[in-house]
């Protein structure tokens, strides 16, 4: 009787310490922090710096037919579908389709702010993973994610590449108005 005693105390010491063992490591795991939605923003940008799915001459979309045309407000619906943001969408014929740079450029674009989730920050104050968006004179605009150090990550005529903000707004002279919108949901 005595030894069988002994091997149930034992038994249930040992299979409390694991149960406690196996539970603290489930707590610690839920504790932490959550990822900011600006850095998933950031980081599914960067993921694509380099790739060419976004390039002039690349078709996008099914159905959409954007072939030969600037797809900067493309890769920017699909890096902000891929982070779970809401990505703003029109109504173009009978589906919607994501929002043009132009509109990015608008600070009081209804199919921005119907989303509920952006708002418009000044340009000092800009941070990773924010959208960044180029008003120019007579021409389409353009728009990209805000990455670190005075850079910003968009699609080119031939590949997504990370550019100086600074370098690119002296290089076209004809952009008259930089607005940058942050997701705060």
């Amino acid at each position: 009787m005595n030894r069988r005693v002994l091997f149930l105390v034992f038994f249930f010491i040992l299979l409390f310490s694991l149960a406690d063992s196996w539970l603290w490591r489930r707590r610690r795991r839920s504790y932490r922090a959550p990822v900011p939605k600006s850095t998933q923003i950031w980081d599914s940008a960067r993921n694509k710096v380099g790739s060419t799915k976004w390039n002039y001459y690349s078709y996008w979309g099914e159905g959409y037919g954007y072939k030969k045309t600037w797809k900067c407000n493309l890769f920017v619906y699909d890096v902000l579908t891929e982070a779970k943001a809401k990505a703003p969408t029109k109504w173009s014929w009978l589906h919607r389709s994501p929002i043009s740079a132009n509109e990015w450029t608008n600070p009081n674009s209804k199919n921005i702010k119907g989303t509920g989730c952006y708002k418009t920050v000044s340009f000092s104050s800009k941070q990773k993973g924010d959208i960044i968006a180029f008003k120019r004179k007579r021409k389409s605009g353009h728009v990209g994610i805000v990455s670190t150090n005075g850079f910003y990550i968009s699609a080119l005529k031939r590949k997504v590449e990370e550019d100086n903000i600074e370098a690119f707004r002296r290089r076209h002279a004809s952009i008259v108005k930089t607005i940058v919108w942050r997701y705060k949901c």
